[in-house]
């Protein structure tokens, strides 16, 4: 039937541009793999003992152990903020707790922009410190090495542990200058899945190619969106990371700080419900007869996932951006939330599970933060367990 013939090319089609799509991104991503190199800086001899790490992002256990930080570096007086007895917030890292350096970061004034070589010094200056502590490279979507937020920053770098995209529109619409394959951005989740597993394999198959970042995990902070499924692409990052040796080690950073701003608590802890039943079971829209009517209504039902298949709610982290001079009028998640609204939406987070939390947000705004009573009670002032005073490099 001609009906069928075309639903059929239709199709094809589709997954012929998917295909080449992914494989385009794994042919640009290698391309500038050798050009995209930063100089990290030689290994040290000295040898410290570090404590376990946990699987995920987050360890498990009671909320006290489980709470963990992923802390914005933006720049030098970020890094000083914590690395030098001045900044005065080096007693707040604990072991567990992981400092993103976020390449996006174009610069100001006299700050440089993220480049692979500014990165790889704050990340060394960082593992001199808190030889202990996870460092993350939290990259853009572009191909050009010499500007910030290029995809493979960090990649060689033997202090990073992890490298995350940034999938927003802004960086998809930024990076299009570069890469002339690239469709417009969509907010449809059916559309831009295959995207996402493309730019997925993409840096996968970059970081497998090259001797320092073979070793690292490659996931995704992705925009936030309540019609897309984040346990879907969690079960893909786990697929990309299943070469290190575990089904189970994609790490995702869901951009969720307008949930924060515009929910406060109850909005906060119901989009971490919300994630915790998409990384828990699989959702299948279908039509059921109802009693008494003619036409059959859809119907979305809620299936276990299979033990193989289900992500772990410890690889998940929730984006919280707030600043210490609010303004409640503005459009900006990170300029119209206060530290204080962003402690509230912590702990019904944790209530669902969710034990990671990317703060994004100034030095001064995070000073603020920890004098909240529900952060200080999480993490009190004191001496970094497992922070180094001699510069050495595990």
């Amino acid at each position: 039937m001609a009906g069928v013939a075309t639903h059929i090319q239709g199709r094809t089609r589709t997954r012929a541009v998917q295909a080449l799509f992914v494989a385009l991104a794994a042919l640009l991503l290698a391309a500038v793999l050798t050009a995209g190199r930063s100089a990290a800086p030689p290994a040290a001899q000295a040898q410290v003992t570090c404590p376990a790490l946990p699987l995920g992002l987050s360890p498990d256990g009671p909320a006290a152990t489980r709470f963990t930080m992923l802390i914005r570096i933006n720049t030098q007086g970020n890094v000083d903020t914590y690395t030098k007895p001045a900044g005065g917030m080096g007693g707040r890292v604990r072991p567990q707790d992981i400092f993103v350096l976020n390449t996006r970061f174009g610069g100001s004034g006299q700050f440089d922009p993220m480049t692979p070589t500014e990165a790889a010094n704050l990340s060394s200056q960082l593992h001199n410190v808190f030889p202990c502590n996870r460092i993350i490279s939290l990259n853009g979507l572009g191909y050009d090495p010499a500007q910030p937020g290029f995809a493979l920053t960090s990649l060689d770098d033997p202090n990073v542990f992890a490298v995350l995209t940034d999938f927003e529109q802004s960086d998809w619409n930024g990076a299009r200058a570069t890469d002339p394959t690239r469709p417009p951005w969509t907010n449809k989740f059916d559309q831009a899945f295959p995207r996402i597993k493309g730019l997925d394999f993409g840096l996968a198959a970059a970081a497998a190619g090259n001797p320092v970042g073979a070793g690292k995990r490659t996931g995704l902070a992705p925009q936030d969106l309540g019609s897309w499924n984040y346990g879907q692409i969690a079960q893909d990052l786990n697929k990309k990371n299943a070469r290190l040796g575990f089904r189970k080690l994609g790490p995702q950073s869901v951009q969720t700080q307008d949930a924060c701003a515009d929910g406060g608590t109850s909005g906060f802890g119901a989009r971490a419900k919300n994630l915790r039943l998409q990384y828990t079971f699989k959702f299948i829209t279908k039509k059921i007869k109802v009693p008494g009517e003619k036409k059959k209504r859809k119907k979305t039902i809620r299936l276990p996932l299979k033990k193989k298949a289900k992500p772990i709610l410890s690889n998940l982290a929730m984006e919280i951006s707030f600043t210490d001079t609010p303004d409640v009028t503005a459009s900006q998640a990170i300029l119209s939330t206060s530290a204080a609204q962003a402690a509230s939406c912590v702990g019904p987070a944790m209530k669902q599970g969710v034990g990671a939390f990317f703060f994004f947000a100034s030095d001064d705004a995070m000073r603020l933060l920890f004098q909240q009573p529900q952060i200080n009670a999480l993490r009190p002032a004191g001496s970094s367990a497992g922070q180094s005073t001699g510069g050495v490099t595990p």
